[in-house]
């Protein structure tokens, strides 16, 4: 495996300044760079083995977004929201350094590169894990069924059997791919506990309907990579057919037998991805 930096900036976060954590993979002159944003429940290590792959020739930063990972929590809790988790990216993409940036977004992550690059942000290309502008209720309320939840393991393998059966659409993954998914998954408390790797307080009492950001695709300037898990429940079928004839007109991988959300550790996925972005 290549190696990577684990590095953090400080943003400010409502009434506090935190840690935002990030693996910077790759030569640090690179004048290609990849920003990676992971999904709603999720964090930076989703993308390493991605990451290795490319970044012989491209600079990679992973992030995790506030509340995730190795990033702080907030004391407030309300804080937690897209206006604060575009200013994370902003932070990132100063400091790529660099005048444009390939943006590579799964679910959350994806959603965040679409607000920003129909805002003008320095992309030149967007890549787009399992989400499109519009998010039916229904898949929402799936994805987010165990959200928040704060489970307590005696053992990292509970752990890890607990996450291969509440993100079994997630893949496809090898065993050893399991494992891995699995650990990034967890941290270990105090007590020598395990539980899961996010804040519980991001979860949010308000009703879920369905997420329509139609208004925001045609602003979208950039190449665009949708890739596609078939069997999502957030990314149907009739979205990706209109993504690929409107707007920025988005090229599409299917992934078969997966839902929400491909893992972007298969040959086949990283190859895509890498293909599109050297392009």
């Amino acid at each position: 495996m290549n190696s990577y930096s684990e590095k953090s900036f400080k943003v400010f976060a409502g009434s506090q300044f935190i840690k935002i954590a990030y693996r910077d993979w790759g030569p640090e002159n690179a004048s290609k760079v990849a920003i990676c944003i992971h999904g709603l429940s999720r964090n930076m290590r989703d993308f390493d083995e991605f990451s290795n792959a490319i970044s012989d020739n491209w600079r990679v930063l992973a992030v995790d977004m506030p509340g995730r990972g190795s990033s702080d929590w907030l004391d407030n809790k309300s804080a937690y929201n897209y206006e604060l988790y575009e200013a994370v990216c902003a932070h990132a993409i100063a400091l790529s350094r660099t005048e444009k940036v390939v943006w590579i977004g799964t679910s959350m992550g994806g959603i965040l590169g679409m607000r920003l690059a129909a805002k003008g942000a320095p992309f030149s290309k967007l890549v787009l894990n399992d989400i499109g502008p519009f998010i039916p209720a229904e898949g929402r309320r799936h994805n987010q069924a165990n959200f928040g939840k704060d489970p307590r393991f005696k053992t990292e393998e509970e752990g890890i059997t607990y996450i291969k059966d509440t993100r079994r659409t997630f893949g496809p993954f090898t065993e050893a791919g399991w494992k891995k998914f699995g650990t990034d998954s967890l941290r270990q408390l105090d007590d020598g506990n395990w539980t899961l790797h996010y804040d519980p307080g991001l979860a949010s009492d308000a009703p879920i309907s369905d997420t329509n950001m139609w208004e925001l695709w045609p602003k979208i300037q950039v190449p665009v990579l949708t890739v596609w898990g078939e069997e999502s429940l957030l990314l149907t079928a009739s979205t990706v057919d209109r993504m690929a004839y409107s707007g920025p007109k988005t090229e599409v991988f299917s992934v078969a037998g997966v839902g929400h959300c491909p893992g972007l550790t298969t040959p086949s996925e990283i190859s895509a991805i890498a293909e599109f972005i050297d392009r």
